[in-house]
C-alpha cells in the first residue's frame, strides 16, 4: 500500500474539485483495517466533522445485506430460490399475467421483469414517509397497477421494487420485522453493532445529513427515508462497521469465528446471472445481490449507491484479498471516481483525480450568474476546449433531479431545456422535462416537448404513450 499518503492527497482533490461536504473511506487487506478516515463534514449547517463514528446512508449497498440474508432463509431450508414469489406472499400480484411465473433468484438477480421506481414515484415515496411494520405489506399489494418490463429471466432491468419485495418476503419468513431479521441474522454477526436500517436508531449527533445542488450545494430540507423502500436504499452504517463487511464478503461469511453463510452461498452469490454491461468494467455481470466485473484486469465484485443527496461504493477485489468502501453526503459521481482512485492504490498503481463532471461548473454558474451564466457555461464545456471536465448527455439530469428534491421543478425544467438544447438526442431530458410539465397541468408545454422527442426518435413506444394518455 505504497500509495497510501497519495490516496490522501487525491480524495481531498477530489472532494474540493466536485464540492463534496463529506466524506468517508476505509480499505480491508485481509482481516485487517489498514486505512479508515473521515474527511470534511457531517452538514454545512451543523459544521461537525466527519469521524469515524459518523453514520452515512449507504443507498443501494442495502441491497447486498438483503441477499445475504435471504440466502440464508434458502440454506436452511425455509426459501427455495427457485420457487415463485407467490408460493410465500400470496399477495403479490401484478397487473401482468406472467408475475407468477417470478422467482426469487430473478428477484435476486434483477432479472425478474419487475419495473424500478422513476425518480418522481422515488420524490413522491420519500415526501410521504411511512414508518409503521406494516408500510412494507400495503407497498407490495399497491404493486398491483404495475406491469412488467421484460419476460421473467430474459434479461436485466434494474429494480428498487424487486428488492422491497424482498425485504417483505424476509419480514413474513423469519416471522418478525424486516429490521429486527436482518440486524439479528446479519449485522450484528457480521461486526456491525452501530449499523440499522431505522434512522430513528441513529444518535442526531452522527447522523450524516444528505446534501443537494439546488443549485448551490446545501443540506437536503428534509432527511429522506420511506420503511417500505428500506431494503433498497436505507442501511445506515459507519465507515468502521463497513469495514468489518469487506473483512466478512473476504471472508466468505465468516467474521471473527462466527459464520453467517456459507462459502458456498457466498461463491453462488458471486457467480454470473445475467449480463449487464460492456466489459471491461466494474459492471459487467449480475450475481445474486452483487455485481461482477473487473478493474484494470482484475477481478471485482461490488455494489453502489445513489439518491436523495447521498453516494456511496462497496468494492471487493477477491484475488487482491482487499476490499474498500466510500461513503459521500453529497449526489455526483464524485464517489465513483473515489472508488477508482482507492482501486488503483490497492492494485499498486498511483491514483489519479480524472475528470469532473461538467455538473459542476454549471451548478456554480447557476448560482453566480443564473441561465444565461449556466447556458455560456455548458457552450464552453460543449465545445471541448476545457481539459478537466467531461460534459455527456447525462451530465445536467443528476442536476435537474436534485433541484426536484429541494423543490425547485422550475429551474429543473430550465436545466433540462439546457440539457436538450445541447443534447437534442437525449430522449430522457425531454421524458423528464414533460413529466415535470405534467405535474404543474402545463399540458401543452408537455405535449410540445413531447411532440420534439417523437421527432427525434420516432419510434420510442415510452414517449408515444406518455403523449396519448395525456391527448
Amino acid at each position: 500500500m505504497k500509495y497510501l499518503k497519495d490516496l490522501d492527497i487525491v480524495l481531498q482533490e477530489i472532494m474540493a474539485r466536485w464540492d463534496v461536504p463529506g466524506m468517508a473511506i476505509g480499505i480491508v487487506k485481509g482481516d485487517e483495517i489498514v486505512y479508515v478516515k473521515g474527511f470534511g463534514v457531517q452538514s454545512l449547517e451543523t459544521q461537525v466533522p466527519v469521524t469515524l463514528d459518523s453514520v452515512f446512508c449507504v443507498q443501494s449497498i442495502s441491497k447486498c445485506f438483503v441477499a445475504t440474508a435471504i440466502m440464508q432463509l434458502v440454506e436452511s431450508g425455509k426459501l427455495d430460490l427457485d420457487a415463485p414469489l407467490v408460493r410465500y406472499l400470496p399477495y403479490f400480484r401484478l397487473d401482468d399475467e406472467r408475475c407468477p411465473q417470478i422467482t426469487i433468484r430473478q428477484a435476486l438477480s434483477h432479472t425478474s421483469g419487475m419495473p424500478d421506481m422513476d425518480e418522481n414515484e422515488y420524490i413522491e415515496l420519500v415526501a410521504h414517509p411511512e414508518y409503521d411494520e406494516g408500510s412494507a405489506e400495503l407497498f407490495v399489494r399497491a404493486l398491483s397497477i404495475k406491469k412488467l418490463v421484460a419476460n421473467p429471466g430474459e434479461r436485466f432491468n434494474y429494480s428498487n421494487i424487486a428488492y422491497n419485495v424482498l425485504g417483505d418476503l424476509l419480514a413474513k419468513v423469519s416471522a418478525q420485522s424486516f429490521e429486527s431479521a436482518i440486524q439479528e441474522q446479519v449485522l450484528l454477526p457480521s461486526g456491525m453493532p452501530h449499523s440499522s436500517f431505522e434512522p430513528k436508531d441513529i444518535p442526531s449527533h452522527l447522523l450524516v445529513w444528505p446534501h443537494l445542488r439546488s443549485p448551490e450545494m446545501k443540506v437536503n430540507p428534509s432527511y429522506p427515508y420511506h420503511r417500505a423502500d428500506a431494503p433498497a436504499s436505507f442501511l445506515h452504517s459507519t465507515v468502521v462497521d463497513m469495514c468489518h463487511w469487506g473483512i466478512t464478503s473476504l471472508k466468505r461469511g465468516n467474521y471473527l469465528g462466527q459464520r453467517i453463510l456459507s462459502a458456498a452461498g457466498y461463491d453462488l452469490m458471486w457467480t454470473p446471472v445475467t449480463k449487464r454491461g460492456n466489459p471491461p468494467n466494474l459492471f459487467e455481470e449480475m450475481g445474486l445481490g452483487w455485481t461482477l466485473g473487473h478493474f484494470k484486469g482484475v477481478k471485482t465484485i461490488c455494489h453502489g449507491g445513489a439518491g436523495f443527496g447521498a453516494t456511496s461504493f462497496l468494492l471487493i477485489l477477491p484475488e487482491n484479498n482487499s476490499a474498500a468502501v466510500l461513503m459521500c453526503n453529497e449526489e455526483s459521481d464524485a464517489h465513483y471516481l473515489g472508488i477508482q482512485a482507492v482501486a488503483d492504490a490497492l492494485i499498486g498503481q498511483q491514483p489519479q483525480v480524472n475528470k469532473v463532471s461538467g455538473m459542476v461548473p454549471v451548478s456554480r454558474a447557476l448560482v453566480e450568474g443564473g441561465l444565461d451564466a449556466a447556458y455560456a457555461r455548458c457552450s464552453e464545456l460543449k465545445a471541448g476546449g476545457e481539459q478537466d471536465y467531461y460534459f455527456d448527455e447525462y451530465t445536467l439530469d443528476s442536476l435537474a433531479f436534485q433541484l426536484q428534491m429541494a423543490k425547485q421543478p422550475d429551474l429543473a425544467i430550465e436545466v433540462l431545456g439546457l440539457n436538450i438544447h445541447f443534447h437534442p438526442d437525449h430522449i430522457e431530458s425531454y421524458l423528464e422535462q414533460a413529466k415535470l410539465y405534467l405535474k404543474k397541468e402545463a399540458m401543452a408545454q408537455a405535449k410540445e416537448v413531447l411532440l420534439k422527442a417523437l421527432s427525434s426518435e420516432p419510434d420510442n413506444a415510452t414517449v408515444a404513450n406518455l403523449l396519448e394518455m395525456n391527448e
